[in-house]
């Protein structure tokens, strides 16, 4: 009987320190995604150039990551492997849809008369 309670206990103390180390654990978010922009001071017939930095500051891989982009065009071509503005004219799709893992900085170009405000609109978490 003490050998089964033992057990018991045991098994309740490993459950107690498993759940407050996934309380700690929290999944992504959007804002984990950090969009930033500024102008590297060359012109393009006239448009402003700006550089985009797009990191993935959580520890999980983030996929599918899609940037609010209402109206985005650049009179400098972009690779449509690192940005591909979609045809629905609102939302632009990252690194062709491809893992983003964490610390990566995915980057890219474009030259505009406005500087577009960019910023993170969904995304896909794998976390193993």
């Amino acid at each position: 009987m003490e050998s089964k309670m033992m057990r018991i206990f045991a098994m309740l103390m490993l459950f107690s320190l498993c759940s407050r180390g996934n309380a700690e654990f929290r999944e992504c978010a959007l804002s984990d995604l950090h969009v930033t922009q500024t102008a590297t001071g060359k012109n393009d017939g006239g448009n402003t150039e700006y550089t985009v930095e797009v990191e993935n500051k959580c520890i999980c891989t983030q996929t599918d990551v899609k940037l609010l982009a209402p109206g985005f065009k650049s009179s400098e071509p972009l690779d449509p492997n690192v940005f591909r503005p979609d045809a629905d004219g609102k939302l632009g799709t990252l690194n062709n849809g491809s893992p983003v893992y964490y610390g990566d900085k995915i980057k890219f170009n474009y030259a505009s008369t406005t500087k577009f405000s960019l910023a993170p609109f969904s995304s896909s978490v794998a976390c193993s």
